[in-house]
């Protein structure tokens, strides 16, 4: 690679393994969020690095802007980059967990299912003065599956920006380095996730759509928010009640109510049926 100088930045680990496996330590430096998985990773395999924190990110900037490097590599770093002060020469990268113009933004995941996605991807691409608008390098995408939660999304969305980056990384030495860039192609659409999103009201919301709430934040360090009775709740997981005995036995209940607890489940009203909520947490 006529020893380039690669900057690796960012919280995720599947395409930094991806660079390791094929490149010399040498001549990469890389820098992990603070307390991000990746650093932990990094500490465990005792893979030198150092660490950024979002409080210190002025500072960090201009440290990336006045080092000398040839390839800047981001994945998972919630910076925006000002490309305008970078050298002509040098090279910035960005891998996103998503299969671009879709679901550009910082929580992009959420969306997949809050937005009626039936597929998921991976892009690498260019880093430009937009988010997430820059040509692209390399991208993939599979169809999405009924089975797959939040947790499996996030696992799979991960594992295939691993494959998406040695994919365009050895494109990117095929060609010498060349911009091989093309423009993204599609209606753009942009998600971020918010405390309104993942708030349910049981007496607006109808079952469908709170089931669609709490699926597109279904992870414990996520999960949608209620109050039923001046309590507060976390909800992570629930199904559609379906049994019509069960339905008729509580139709006349009010929306938000909690007509059964057992086991560690509960069913709750809707102002159009039943849920089951499956794992929850008490605030």
């Amino acid at each position: 690679m006529n020893n380039k100088i690669i900057v690796f930045l960012g919280s995720r680990y599947n395409v930094l393994e991806q660079l390791i496996a094929c490149e010399s330590l040498v001549n990469l430096k890389i820098y992990a969020l603070k307390g991000s998985l990746l650093e932990t990773i990094l500490i465990d395999n005792g893979i030198p690095h150092d660490v950024f924190s979002l409080e210190k990110k002025k500072d960090f900037l201009k440290m990336l802007i006045d080092i000398e490097f040839d390839i800047l590599i981001s994945n998972g770093c919630p910076i925006i980059f000002p490309v305008e002060r970078f050298k002509k020469h040098q090279i910035l990268i960005n891998i996103h967990p998503t299969y671009l113009p879709y679901l550009q933004g910082k929580t992009p995941l959420n969306g997949v299912f809050y937005a009626h996605y039936d597929f998921y991807g991976a892009t690498m691409h260019y880093i430009d003065k937009g988010i997430d608008t820059g040509d692209i390098i390399y991208q993939k995408k599979q169809k999405l599956t009924k089975d797959i939660d939040l947790g499996l999304l996030y696992h799979l969305a991960m594992k295939l920006e691993g494959v998406v980056f040695k994919q365009g990384w050895n494109k990117l030495k095929a060609s010498n380095f060349k911009n091989i860039g093309r423009k993204q192609k599609g209606n753009p659409s942009y998600f971020n996730r918010t405390e309104v999103m993942q708030t349910i009201d049981f007496n607006s919301h109808n079952t469908d759509q709170i089931l669609l709430t709490i699926k597109s934040f279904g992870i414990e360090t996520q999960g949608s928010f209620c109050s039923i009775d001046n309590k507060k709740y976390k909800i992570i997981a629930a199904e559609k009640i379906l049994h019509k005995p069960l339905l008729d036995m509580y139709a006349n209940c009010l929306p938000g109510k909690i007509v059964l607890t057992y086991d560690t489940k509960m069913l709750i009203k809707t102002i159009d049926g039943l849920i089951k909520v499956t794992r929850f947490f008490r605030l």
